[in-house]
Parts: structure tokens; C-alpha cells; sequence
């Protein structure tokens, strides 16, 4: 396979050691980068971050992705810039709005503007890495006079904005310096947010050659693909009764307006199997299959315009994945 590929840890790493074996395996067959998922409330990204910045030499070491609010951006830049150093200016970024039923509900801290939110902690993370001294106030925290008291390796880390609806991927071609698009984003979609966001990256006046359209790929590798197709198809249904997201994922795909309804009917359902999702549907929002289809899929992800596809396996099939489909 030509062009960039990375791999990503799903959450629930035992200890070190196996950090260690799936980071090196992952180098070894050639990822140009190891993302860390952050899923709350699981092991803490950054931790595992700076510890695969001393296992690892080469790949770029992504962060997919955490949000404005559970950060305040002094200890955003602090952790950016100390892994980043750690690496030797390896660290991408990863910004995104999470979701108000965690950061409000559940963790309580006011919601607001979430496109304010991640503009503001943008604007504070750059200035901070750059070593200004910066005083500055949004919905949820303020600064007053802070400046990093550390050396960073670099005063510009990559930052990749995470994006689905339109307004998220228009803040991301004004200020982010690649997209991050959903996992179990199918290419009817992908194609709708690269083109919109070319348009965008036009209008503010940039190139879309340098920013990068990465996406997350939900991978299943098998020889039968029917015996993994019934466990997707409830994640499938919770992800497309999400409301919002249902709606961006299956109208801009192109998809039966519908077919949402009939899924989220059935998703109320006590003991809900995600039985109304249509099997053909997994395999559009998955990678599923035997090594050559999962390539053959990853190679359908970058004709619609995908520079960056990430694969993000299940933890107990990482590193036959990574064999398996290494670049």
C-alpha cells in the first residue's frame, strides 16, 4: 500500500510490557504513526503517550483525540510540549468537542460554545507553545499571565481538529492543521467532508496539500466476515441512534433518511442487537474481511481523499493486524 498509514491503541492496555510489544510491533512492520484513543474513563492518554515517545524512535505519535473542557490549556500545552520533547517532535495533537452528556452531565463542567471552547483553547495552546505570555478568558477557564516555564522541542505542534458536522469541519480548515473524521466513517461521507472541505480550505486561502484528512478505520480482520458482522451491528445502531451524528453520517453519505428511524426504533428495544442495521451497512462503516479486502477498503478511503487513514483494531487482534496489513 502506498502513502502514510497509522495504527491506533483501543482502550484497555494491561501494563507496560504489552505497551511495549505493540508499540514495537507497530514500528517494525512500518506505521508511520501510533495513535492513542482517549475514551473516559479508561487509561489517560498522555501517560501512554509519553511512555511510547521512549519506546518508540520513529513513528509520529498521535492523540485522537481529547476536548477543551477535562484540559485546562496550561496543562494542554504543558503535556503537549513535554511529549513532544520527549519524542523529539514526534506529537500530533488531537483536539475535539467530545460529547455535553459526559463533559455536562456526567462530569459536570458547563458546556457552553463547544466551537468557542475548542477555538479558544487553540488560540491558547499555540500562543502558549510559542512562549508568550498570555492572558485570556473563556466560558470554562481563564489565564492570567501564564507562560510555559520549559523548552519545547517545537513552538508549533501539528494540531488535527477531530470533525463531522459542517461547522466543526469549517473551524478546522480556518485553524487546524488536519482533520481527524470519525471512526466508522463510511466513504459515502468521507467524500462530503473532503469536499467541503476543500471548499473551505479555498476560501480561507489555503492549500489543501498540506493539511491532512486523517480518519479512523474500525477494523476487522477475518475470513469470515459474517462471524463478526451480528457484534458491529449493535455498536453500529448506538452509534447511528446518537442524535446528531446518525443524521450527519447517513444524509451526507447519501443514505435512506429512513433507515435511521427503523434503527433507532429498534435500538429503544429492551435487549437491543442492532438487528435492523442491515449487514451491508457494517461492512460500508467498517474494515472487515481477509488481509486483500481490508486493503482493498483502505485504498477506497484514499481515493475519497483520506491521506491519513488510521486502522484501529481490537486490542486482542493488534498485532496480527499490524502484520497483516502493514504498509
Amino acid at each position: 500500500m502506498k502513502g502514510e498509514l497509522g495504527i491506533g491503541f483501543h482502550h484497555g492496555i494491561r501494563d507496560g510490557i504489552q505497551l511495549k510489544t505493540y508499540a514495537k510491533a507497530a514500528e517494525e512492520h512500518n506505521y508511520n504513526s501510533i495513535w492513542v484513543t482517549e475514551r473516559y474513563f479508561a487509561e489517560e492518554t498522555f501517560s501512554l503517550l509519553g511512555a511510547l515517545a521512549v519506546i518508540t524512535k520513529k513513528p509520529k505519535l498521535g492523540l485522537a483525540v481529547t476536548n477543551p473542557y477535562t484540559r485546562h490549556p496550561a496543562l494542554l500545552s504543558m503535556a503537549a510540549a513535554t511529549v513532544d520533547r520527549l519524542s523529539k517532535g514526534r506529537l500530533i495533537l488531537g483536539l475535539g468537542r467530545s460529547e455535553r452528556g459526559l463533559i455536562e452531565g456526567q462530569m459536570k463542567i458547563p458546556w457552553g460554545n463547544p466551537l468557542k471552547a475548542l477555538s479558544d483553547t487553540i488560540e491558547a495552546n499555540r500562543r502558549l507553545l510559542r512562549g508568550e505570555n498570555v492572558t485570556m478568558r473563556s466560558h470554562s477557564w481563564q489565564l492570567d499571565q501564564v507562560s510555559l516555564n520549559m523548552d519545547v522541542f517545537r513552538d508549533e505542534i501539528p494540531l488535527y481538529l477531530a470533525a463531522t458536522g459542517p461547522k466543526t469541519l469549517a473551524l478546522a480548515a480556518d485553524l487546524a492543521d488536519g482533520v481527524v473524521l470519525n471512526a466508522y466513517s463510511p466513504v459515502r461521507y468521507v467524500k462530503y467532508a473532503v469536499e467541503f472541505l476543500r471548499e473551505k480550505l479555498k476560501e480561507s486561502g489555503r492549500s489543501s496539500k498540506s493539511f491532512a484528512i486523517s480518519c479512523i478505520l474500525a477494523t476487522r480482520l477475518t475470513d469470515d466476515p459474517s462471524s463478526v458482522i451480528e457484534s458491529c451491528r449493535g455498536r453500529l445502531s448506538s452509534l447511528l441512534s446518537t442524535p446528531g451524528l446518525g443524521e450527519l453520517l447517513v444524509e451526507n453519505g447519501g443514505y435512506d433518511k429512513d433507515m435511521i428511524q427503523k434503527i433507532r426504533r429498534g435500538f429503544k428495544k429492551k435487549n437491543a442487537d442492532g438487528k435492523e442495521v442491515p449487514p451491508e451497512l457494517v461492512e460500508e462503516f467498517y474494515v472487515i474481511g481477509d488481509s486483500k479486502k481490508c486493503k482493498e477498503r483502505i485504498e477506497e478511503y484514499r481515493r475519497a481523499g483520506v491521506t491519513l487513514p488510521i486502522l484501529l483494531p481490537r486490542l486482542s487482534e493488534f498485532l496480527e493486524v499490524a502484520r497483516e496489513l502493514s504498509p
